[in-house]
């Protein structure tokens, strides 16, 4: 399905552009129609007004398309300060030796591959220096992202290696002295997410791995100087999460944005985005000690009082952010048929934008929806597939198989997984508890001929071979993804091909 706006009339044609050109940043195929999206949503909109002058309905559609690209301009900035908020502790390192199960649900599509390790770290009040081990060849990566969920830092495998390491961790326009063998990372932002990721074989193979997760920490820059060195927390099972605020719209997305602005600004560069967005209550930074810090506080509440345009719901503005809010959805559609196009049914995304997204405002918001966190492709591509090999949806009322050639599993440095997901995107409670197939995964049946054939079904295969190959599916709509770490160049450049879904009954 194309993101289009559909057929421009030429009475639209002649309408002025709502909105310059720098408040849709960059496009990129299967995402673009972005401009010509907005002009004909919020002329629509004023069209239906049964009142107003001829300029008042102008400043209705300016209104409404502000807040149309504001929702999908910001998604990403207030979904980060959403999420890091669920982690409670600010500035402490927080692993979870535990593997990722259906009740997980802090993060959407979770891997079942790795421990996870995540952080809510400010550098509101100054540089934080992160300590890690030697994993002694253990994978691990740590993911540094901006509030924009912008991946501006590695650290482990891939990146900087997995010997013991210390990174001082430097907020915006810092120049500070940098102690002696300590390697400098520059956030774009005060507000960094942390995501970890170490590689764990079983449950025996976690008791060898939460030595590793107690020595992932991190200290105030004073502090480490002194030899005092941060505490880590480790979970033997996750806490309980607590609930995600449901995700604002209306006056209410802009007020949390608006705090969100104030503690972690775009880049300058940028400015003219803001300056656009002003009609539908878009307040630009300010840059005052005592702003950053009310809205630090503020953030930290999750209480977006004081921040927005008022708390009078604005008929245009609303209507601009729930047209949004289908706009991203159409856009994740249309994503995923360009880049799925002539690869068996998968969407394989590994544009270089994935994770430094630059300008491409509405394919960060894509991504903030469906796989919030995704790596850049160099250290991981996620291919997804929604559909078999006639194009048709997967279901549990199907019952598929997919097969690998001898010589042609996933083409990976580290580890590859194919995984599970419910409608929701999140893992599948099932009877035998497999959650994935993988590399790793023991008991699995080759053929005679060294093919691997998976068993994707909601019942369990009758034949012993077939059940030992058997990735249960939910009895309703689903989809998978195949993780590849540290992928080939064969799987980043297009030559690999992933085997399609085969639809048996």
């Amino acid at each position: 399905m194309a993101l289009t706006a559909g057929p421009v009339l030429a009475a639209e044609r002649s309408r002025p552009d709502l909105l310059p050109d720098c408040a849709y940043g960059t496009s990129a195929p299967g995402l673009r129609s972005f401009e010509s999206h907005v002009q004909r949503d919020a002329w629509a909109y004023a069209d239906r007004l049964t009142t107003g002058s001829t300029a008042e309905r102008l400043a209705a559609a300016k209104t409404f398309a502000a807040a149309e690209v504001a929702y999908v301009y910001g998604l990403p900035l207030v979904e980060v300060h959403d999420t890091v908020r669920q982690f409670r502790l600010r500035n402490t390192i927080v692993s979870i030796a535990a593997l990722t199960t259906p009740e997980s649900r802090r993060v959407v599509s979770p891997n079942v591959d790795t421990a996870y390790t995540v952080g809510w770290l400010s550098l509101a009040q100054g540089p934080l220096v992160i300590d890690v081990p030697d994993t002694g060849g253990r994978f691990y990566t740590f993911q540094f992202m901006d509030a924009w969920s912008n991946s501006f830092a590695y650290v482990g495998s891939g990146a900087t290696g997995t010997k013991a390491g210390s990174y001082l961790l430097a907020p915006p326009g810092w120049t500070g002295e940098v102690p002696p063998g300590v390697r400098v990372l520059h956030s774009p932002t005060r507000t960094v997410w942390l995501l970890g990721r170490t590689l764990v074989d079983d449950a025996a193979d976690l008791q060898r791995a939460r030595p590793l997760l107690q020595r992932y920490v991190a200290t105030p820059l004073p502090a480490w100087r002194l030899g005092v060195r941060g505490r880590s927390v480790v979970f033997d099972q996750p806490p309980p999460a607590q609930a995600k605020p449901a995700r604002p719209t209306g006056v209410d997305f802009i007020a949390a944005l608006n705090r969100q602005l104030t503690l972690d600004p775009p880049p300058a560069a940028q400015a003219c985005v803001l300056d656009a967005l002003a009609p539908a209550g878009v307040q630009y930074p300010n840059p005052s000690p005592v702003a950053v810090q009310a809205a630090d506080v503020a953030d930290v509440a999750g209480n977006p009082s004081g921040f927005g345009p008022g708390t009078a719901p604005d008929p245009a503005v609303t209507a601009g952010t729930s047209a949004a809010v289908r706009l991203v959805a159409d856009a994740a559609r249309s994503y995923r048929a360009t880049t799925s196009a002539g690869r068996h049914g998968w969407s394989v995304m590994v544009d270089p934008w994935i994770g430094d997204f630059g300008r491409q405002y509405l394919g960060r918001a894509v991504i903030a929806t469906d796989l919030l966190g995704a790596n850049v492709p160099r250290i991981a591509t996620y291919p997804t597939s929604y559909q078999d090999d006639g194009g048709r949806p997967l279901s549990g009322r199907h019952r598929y198989t997919i097969t690998f050639r001898k010589g042609q599993l996933p083409p990976v440095n580290a580890f590859w997984s194919l995984t599970m997901y419910q409608q929701d995107n999140y893992l599948y409670a099932n009877q035998v508890d497999r959650y994935a197939v993988g590399d790793r995964t023991r008991g699995l049946h080759y053929g005679k001929d060294g093919s691997l054939t998976v068993y994707v079904q909601h019942d369990p295969p009758k034949d012993p071979a077939a059940r030992a190959n058997w990735l249960p599916a939910p009895s309703d709509p689903f989809h998978l993804i195949l993780r590849l770490y540290l992928p080939k160049r064969t799987a980043l450049d297009g030559s690999y091909q992933i085997p399609p879904f085969i639809r048996s009954r």
